[in-house]
């Protein structure tokens, strides 16, 4: 009677190998083409936030208030690109980056107003466009987490945003400490920083950055 053949256990210790090998080259190819696809996504979203953006500005003389409680429990002051007129059909854009987990706001693109100084506004929903103390928005800029999933790096009060708001405010006078939160995929798809883009009449070294993305 003729013996049933079968593997060797040398062949397919050689098979395991070899798909490991294949798995090990594959797995980091195939995360790198998504995050790849989520930096796309994020921009061509951008783009219609920033289209959105220009036809409000055209149709009221100015842009979505700067940051305030135009919407409940929410910080997206640009609710207004969605109603009453629908420039977009949804102002909270996702964040393709975003955790899961958290606000609206915290899973939703970053919007804010800047004036004619570079700083960024804040403002009560009662005053659109406008600064407390009078100083109109001229520029703005959307932001994503980017693939490291968090804005920016913490400072001594725990808070990411306001590091952000620090080192955007000294970005003339300190370039590589504002660089260090601008996302650049030159230093692989998953370095640091967030993904930006800007309109309006965009100024200062941080306003560059953000077109140049």
């Amino acid at each position: 009677m003729k013996k049933a053949s079968a593997f060797t256990l040398i062949e397919l210790l050689i098979v395991v190998a070899i798909i490991s090998i294949l798995a090990a080259i594959a797995v980091p190819n195939f995360l790198e083409a998504q995050t790849r696809a989520k930096v796309s996504r994020t921009k061509a979203d951008m783009r219609s936030v920033a289209t959105a953006m220009e036809s409000y500005r055209v149709d009221t003389n100015h842009y979505p208030p700067p940051f305030g409680k135009v919407v409940d429990n929410s910080r997206d002051s640009w609710a207004v690109l969605s109603t009453p007129i629908a420039y977009i059909t949804a102002a909270r854009m996702q964040d393709p980056f975003t955790r899961p987990s958290g606000s609206v706001g915290q899973r939703t693109l970053t919007y804010e107003a800047c004036n004619a100084q570079n700083l960024m506004l804040e403002a009560p929903p009662t005053a659109p466009s406008i600064s407390p103390d009078g100083q109109s928005t001229v520029w703005w800029w959307i932001a994503s987490r980017g693939p490291d999933k968090r804005y920016g790096f913490q400072n001594p009060s725990n808070d990411p945003e306001a590091a952000i708001r620090v080192k955007f405010t000294n970005s003339d006078s300190d370039n590589a400490s504002w660089l260090t939160v601008v996302y650049d995929p030159t230093n692989g798809t998953v370095s640091l920083g967030n993904i930006y883009r800007a309109g309006g009449q965009v100024g200062g070294f941080a306003g560059r950055t953000m077109q140049a993305q």
